[in-house]
C-alpha cells in the first residue's frame, strides 16, 4: 500500500526512479521516445542449457547458489513483528475486558466471545493501527527536512527502515481489514446472536412493545456500514496499485496521487467509522471497566495524530515550503558550511 522500497527513497525524491532511461523528444508530436542505448543483436541459438542461464528465461533467479543461503521475506519480518506484538496486546486488552472482568465480577461465563467477537475487535484495532503506521512516516519525514531546511541530508536510521517498510505495513493492514468485514458479515450465523435475538424479542413481548425501532440506532449502523463498506474499497485499490505490473502502468506522478489522496482518504473513513461506531458510548461509565478506557478510544489516537499533522502540513504556507524543499531548495540558515558539509 503502498509505496515501493525504490520509491521510497531517503530524500523523497519528486522524480519517478521508474523514468531514468535515457529519452529524447519528438519534434513532431511533442512525446518522450525511448533511445535504444545499443543496437539491437539477432539472438543467437541457445541450447536447454544456455536458455536456462539466460537473463530473459528467469529460470536462473530461482536456482540455488552453492554456500549461500537465501532469506525467507527479509523485507517482511519488521512488519509482521510489528503486526504480531499488536494483535497478542489487543487480543489480551480486549479478552481482559470483555470475559475476564464479567467472570471474575459476577461470575458470568462469556468465554464464548472469544472466537468471534473478541477477535474482530482485535482485527478493527490492528487494522486501522497498520494503516495509521503506514502515513506516520511522511509526516515525521516532512517535519524533519522542515526542521533542517534541506533535503539532502539523510534521514535517521529508523524512520528510513519505517518508510522502506511501509508498502508491507499496508499490505499487512489491508490483510486484517478484510478478515475484520468477514468476521462482521458472520455475525448473524452465530448461534449465540440467534438466542439473543429470540430474548430481545421475548422481552419485548413481555414490555408490551410493539414497535423497538430506535431512530438513532438505526442511522447509526447504516452509517457504519456503510464507511466501513467504503474503507475497504478504498484499501483494496490502494492494494491493487501495490501489484507491479499494476505499477508500472501508472506514471509516477499517477502513482504518488493514488498513494497520498486515497491513502489519506481511507484513513479518514477508518477513523469515521470508528467514531460512528462508538456513537454516544464515550460518556458511557460503564465502558471503562476495571478503569481501564475502551479499544475504540485508544485505537483512534494515532489515526487522529496523523491526520492533524497532514493537515497542518497541508496548510499553504508549510506546503510550499516543503514543496521547495523537496525541489532541492536549501534554507540558509540551516545550511551547513562547504567544509563542515565535506568532513559529515
Amino acid at each position: 500500500m503502498f509505496p515501493s522500497d525504490g520509491q521510497l527513497g531517503p530524500q523523497v525524491a519528486e522524480e519517478d526512479p521508474r523514468m531514468m532511461e535515457p529519452r529524447t523528444e519528438n519534434e513532431e508530436d511533442g512525446h518522450s521516445v525511448m533511445i535504444d542505448p545499443a543496437p539491437a543483436v539477432p539472438p543467437e541459438p541457445a541450447g536447454p542449457a544456455l536458455l536456462l542461464g539466460s537473463p530473459s528465461c528467469g529460470l536462473a533467479d530461482d536456482l540455488p547458489i552453492p554456500g549461500h543461503r537465501q532469506e525467507l521475506f527479509p523485507a517482511w519480518r519488521g512488519p509482521l513483528r510489528v503486526a504480531s506484538g499488536l494483535s497478542l496486546g489487543a487480543f489480551l486488552y480486549n479478552f481482559l475486558r470483555d470475559v475476564v472482568q464479567p467472570f471474575v465480577s459476577s461470575r458470568d461465563n462469556v468465554f464464548y466471545k472469544v472466537p468471534v467477537l473478541v477477535t474482530n475487535k482485535m482485527l478493527a484495532d490492528v487494522a486501522l493501527t497498520m494503516l495509521a503506521l503506514v502515513y506516520l512516516p511522511g509526516v515525521l519525514a516532512a517535519i524533519c527536512q522542515l526542521l533542517r531546511g534541506t533535503k539532502y541530508r539523510p534521514f535517521p536510521v529508523w524512520l528510513d527502515r519505517w518508510m522502506r517498510a511501509r508498502k508491507q505495513l499496508g499490505l499487512l493492514g489491508f490483510f486484517f481489514a478484510g478478515l475484520h468485514a468477514l468476521y462482521s458479515l458472520s455475525y448473524p450465523v452465530r448461534r449465540s446472536y440467534r438466542y439473543k435475538l429470540l430474548n430481545w424479542a421475548y422481552q419485548q413481548v413481555q414490555q408490551k412493545k410493539e414497535n423497538a425501532w430506535v431512530e438513532h440506532d438505526v442511522w447509526r449502523m447504516e452509517i457504519y456500514v456503510s464507511l466501513g463498506i467504503l474503507g475497504l474499497t478504498l484499501l483494496a485499490l490502494l492494494a491493487v496499485t501495490s501489484i507491479p505490473s499494476v505499477d508500472d502502468s501508472l506514471t509516477w506522478r499517477e502513482f504518488r496521487w493514488i498513494q497520498s489522496n486515497l491513502g489519506t482518504a481511507s484513513l479518514l473513513v477508518g477513523t469515521a467509522h470508528v467514531f460512528v461506531f462508538t456513537w454516544n458510548k464515550w460518556v458511557h461509565p460503564s465502558q471503562f471497566v476495571w478503569y481501564t478506557p475502551p479499544t475504540f478510544l485508544l485505537v483512534v489516537l494515532l489515526p487522529l495524530a496523523v491526520l492533524v499533522g497532514k493537515a497542518i502540513l497541508a496548510l499553504p504556507g508549510i506546503r510550499w515550503k516543503v514543496q521547495r524543499i523537496r525541489r532541492g531548495w536549501e534554507d540558509p540558515a540551516h545550511k551547513l558550511p562547504e567544509d563542515m558539509g565535506s568532513r559529515l
